[in-house]
């Protein structure tokens, strides 16, 4: 098994330029910058900012923009929401605690795309979004909120981590983190 040279990167800590030439001549890897991204997710120990997450807001109007809208019928557009859309959020909010205004952001382009049908409009909508992210058995249009999503998302790290749940994860928590303390 080789490495893939086209998707690898290296990088250098207190080495000098000559050195770092050297060693990127001889394996053939390019140099990478920082922060290091996988699976366009920002690998960094701090808090995530708007910065960070601009690729989080980018893939939705992308996206929105491939689509042919002036054809879709308001059905069409709640359907890609919730099937599309929404699905990209998912895995971030899963990933991170998300600034509110990353999620204003892209809860501004899913409002925008349902309502007229592209993702940069900066009027208001037709009803509360509030009311458009309830249940449908409630009188909503069943889309979810990004917000709450978000903070039922990292209560379920929580939970496997009080239920011990087995996984590497918990695991390196456990070792890690926790080592030395009860709750």
């Amino acid at each position: 098994m080789a490495p893939n040279l086209e998707n690898s990167q290296i990088f250098y800590g207190n080495i000098g330029p000559s050195a770092k030439k050297s060693i990127t001549d001889l394996i053939r890897i390019k140099e990478g910058t920082l922060p290091v991204r996988y699976l366009v997710v920002p690998l960094i120990a701090a808090r995530l900012g708007l910065k960070e997450c601009s690729a989080l807001v980018e893939q939705p109007v992308k996206r929105v923009r491939t689509w042919a809208c002036n054809d879709l019928s308001f059905g069409g557009r709640l359907q890609l929401i919730s099937s599309t859309l929404f699905s990209m959020q998912v895995f971030w909010c899963k990933t991170f605690v998300l600034p509110a205004a990353v999620i204003e952001n892209c809860e501004q382009i899913i409002r925008s795309f349902l309502w007229f049908g592209v993702g940069d409009a900066k009027r208001a909508g037709k009803v509360a979004w509030a009311k458009v992210c309830h249940q449908k058995e409630e009188g909503g249009l069943g889309i979810k909120d990004l917000r709450a999503w978000n903070k039922a998302a990292i209560l379920q790290h929580r939970w496997d981590i009080i239920k011990k749940k087995e996984s590497v994860w918990v695991q390196w928590c456990y070792r890690v983190l926790i080592k030395n303390h009860n709750f």
